[in-house]
């Protein structure tokens, strides 16, 4: 019997060890498989990156988001991720960059502005394409990185031809609140300004400095007369009061678009001096010049300018005709409004005001104002 024991309990031994080597080999051979298809996982994503250019870039952004949140396990430096200094990893920054809150930027700002990316950014300065250049100074003003604003006033010296690089280097000089240089190239007759009216509009609107005191430096020096026109317009819609008198003399330029954006801050302003001149505008023989006229005596007082107001409307230009009755229905007695122009027996100015009422009427029962 004892020996019958000694066997069974040898028999246990065997089994357990026996047990105990076949988990230690399924461990063994878990962690291989395991190490194993991480490294195909990674020869995969090599591949379709080294395939698809979006791909590529996905990853980019995901290790980017990885440095910014500082997510447990992920990358934890910029200088980690494989390709980031690459054309479409400058792309990929700029675009990243564009989608942060505040927050993140500045972890975003910090990371580009260290050593180890500022020296890849500078070669691109130095050596790189008009591409990776523009990318650059794009992020330069996206990032506030200051440093580089000596930078983004030689690219667009260098690319003066280059239209887009004239709008991203003067948005960037913008966004840094650049005054000293972004008057400097205002100035400068040798840049013959590319962007459309409309362009140098949306880049004031960014300026992050003082933008009344830009505007008064740049509305009777700047070389280019759209940037002259963005001041007088930034100056009516802003409220810069003080800088109204700068604005009267170009009501008598020979530019007409000059005149009209003139006429239109001035109004906008409510600048007596520029009354008497604004109302003798009236008779322009430009119905564009005659349609702002409409809107801006308004500004003067619908009630005291009525009777021009309604020659206005008795205008055989549509637009004339239109601006001019939604200033009359600002008059204290549109009644009385009603009746003068009945008197003029002008079919379409009737039309136009009563048109004007009728809208009026409906914006106060939306609750409009």
């Amino acid at each position: 019997m004892i020996i019958v024991q000694a066997v069974v309990n040898w028999l246990i031994i065997v089994m357990a060890t026996v047990l105990a080597l076949f988990t230690l080999l399924l461990l063994a051979l878990h962690m291989t498989n395991s190490f194993k298809s991480k490294r195909i996982q990674a020869m995969r994503e090599q591949l379709i990156c080294l395939i698809s250019g979006e791909a590529a870039a996905s990853r980019l952004k995901n290790k980017l988001y990885e440095v910014i949140r500082q997510e447990s396990g992920g990358v934890k430096s910029i200088s980690d991720i494989h390709g980031i200094r690459s054309l479409r990893g400058l792309l990929v920054v700029s675009e990243t960059a564009d989608e942060l809150s505040a927050g993140d930027l500045a972890v975003l700002r910090r990371e580009i502005g260290g050593d180890w990316y500022s020296k890849y950014l500078a070669q691109q300065f130095a050596y790189g394409s008009v591409d990776s250049a523009i990318l650059v100074v794009k992020l330069a003003g996206t990032l506030g990185l200051a440093q580089y604003t000596p930078d983004v006033v030689q690219q667009i010296y260098v690319h003066r031809s280059n239209t887009h690089m004239q709008h991203i280097g003067l948005l960037s000089l913008c966004l840094l609140g650049a005054e000293t240089e972004l008057v400097s190239i205002c100035r400068d007759a040798t840049i013959a300004s590319l962007l459309s009216f409309r362009t140098l509009e949306e880049l004031f609107t960014v300026y992050q400095g003082d933008r009344e005191r830009l505007c008064k430096r740049l509305i009777g020096t700047a070389a280019d007369q759209y940037i002259r026109r963005t001041c007088v317009k930034a100056i009516g819609e802003n409220r810069y009061e003080a800088l109204a008198k700068l604005v009267l003399p170009l009501l008598y330029s020979e530019k007409l678009n000059m005149q009209i954006d003139a006429a239109r801050t001035l109004g906008q302003l409510a600048y007596a001096p520029a009354y008497k001149p604004i109302l003798a505008m009236a008779g322009s023989e430009r119905w564009e010049l005659r349609a702002i006229i409409a809107t801006a005596l308004c500004s003067f007082g619908p009630d005291q300018n009525a009777e021009t107001l309604i020659d206005l409307l008795c205008d055989r230009e549509w637009w004339v005709r239109y601006r001019a009755a939604e200033s009359l229905i600002r008059c204290s007695d549109t009644d009385d409004i009603l009746r003068r122009v009945e008197q003029r027996q002008d079919r379409y100015a009737r039309e136009m005001l009563q048109f004007a009422l009728d809208k009026q009427a409906l914006r106060r029962q939306k609750g409009v104002a």
